[in-house]
């Protein structure tokens, strides 16, 4: 009995996971100095065949020109987006890999910071899973998975490094040709890059750059990812705070604390009171007021089964809580 060929575009589909999976696994080798080449190169594939495989799940033509060509990757995931298949944010950051492929495939990448590339890689993969799981769910079990990265050295954002290179793209060609991959990928029409020249003309003769890219929107309204390594000694627990930063400011800031609570936090409600002569409903009443729940300056919640918990209080909270109750003696 003749073995049933797989439909088409579940071809594609699996060799599209293939591909991203290859990729992750590519740029994690210590020993790879063609690695981010190699990743862009994977990625873009993988974001090729996944888009061709829902494009013929679709039922929208793949063809190109009358000797069975198919369209290009940066066409494919134009038309995706036109269809509404992916998401603006989802495309554009595609295409920025896209891209570097194509210069990476014909010519040469310029240096990159590694924020760029980990942003890029971070937020493929996680799109690339997002969208297999909501056109076929049934296939995305392949994706489940979670991966280790390891940095010894401070990091900060693609924001970030995007912003300084633009600041240095009139005085390097390194940075400027790096910034005119990452904008023509966002700028793309559905037909044509922009050039070099087209490129140089959107900030020429202006004393800034940055607002007249389309990186500059693009940063505005996506997501960062900052890779931080985080080590929590004895007796440590290791938290990472996500702090809004200035509206002009689009960096992520991470603040990492190491907490003791016993040391930290030293007080409870009920010793407070006592320390402090007076009551444990006038000391809730001064932490109401001064909002001092949930300020880890001052206290924590410690939960001590699934309806109660325990509050303590820091040096700082027991200050406040002197300085209010001497206030209120004063008067």
């Amino acid at each position: 009995m003749a073995t049933r060929r797989k439909r088409e575009y579940l071809i594609y589909l699996d060799k599209s996971k293939e591909a991203a999976l290859t990729a992750v696994d590519l740029f994690n080798r210590v020993n790879q100095p063609y690695r981010v080449e190699a990743t862009m190169l994977l990625l873009s594939n993988a974001w090729e065949l996944l888009a061709k495989s829902i494009l013929l799940h679709a039922k929208e033509s793949i063809a190109q020109g009358q000797r069975g060509e198919t369209i290009s990757a940066e066409k494919a995931i134009h038309k995706l987006q036109t269809i509404k298949k992916v998401q603006k944010h989802e495309a554009e950051l595609v295409q920025q890999i896209i891209s570097l492929r194509n210069a990476a495939a014909h010519q040469y990448l310029p240096e990159m910071p590694e924020e760029i590339s980990h942003h890029l890689l971070y937020f493929s993969s996680k799109f690339f899973r997002e969208v297999v799981k909501r056109i076929f769910p049934s296939h995305a079990k392949d994706l489940d998975a979670n991966y280790l990265s390891i940095t010894f050295t401070d990091m900060t954002t693609y924001a970030d490094k995007v912003q300084k290179t633009v600041s240095k793209l009139k005085k390097s060609q390194n940075d400027k040709k790096l910034i005119w991959l990452l904008e023509r990928g966002i700028a793309f029409d559905g037909n044509l890059y922009s050039t070099e020249k087209q490129f140089e003309a959107k900030y020429k003769g202006k004393k800034k750059t940055m607002p007249y890219l389309a990186i500059s929107d693009f940063i505005k309204t996506t997501d960062m990812v900052r890779i931080v390594p985080v080590e929590a000694p004895k007796n440590y627990t290791a938290d990472v705070n996500l702090r809004k930063g200035k509206a002009n400011d689009p960096t992520l800031p991470v603040v990492v604390k190491k907490t003791d609570i016993d040391e930290d936090y030293p007080y409870l409600t009920k010793e407070l009171a006592a320390k402090l002569n007076t009551t444990v409903s006038k000391l809730v009443s001064i932490a109401s007021a001064k909002s001092m729940k949930g300020n880890d300056k001052y206290h924590q919640e410690l939960r001590t089964s699934k309806t109660g918990s325990v509050h303590r209080y820091s040096e700082a909270a027991k200050n406040l809580f002197q300085q209010e109750l001497a206030a209120e003696n004063e008067t």
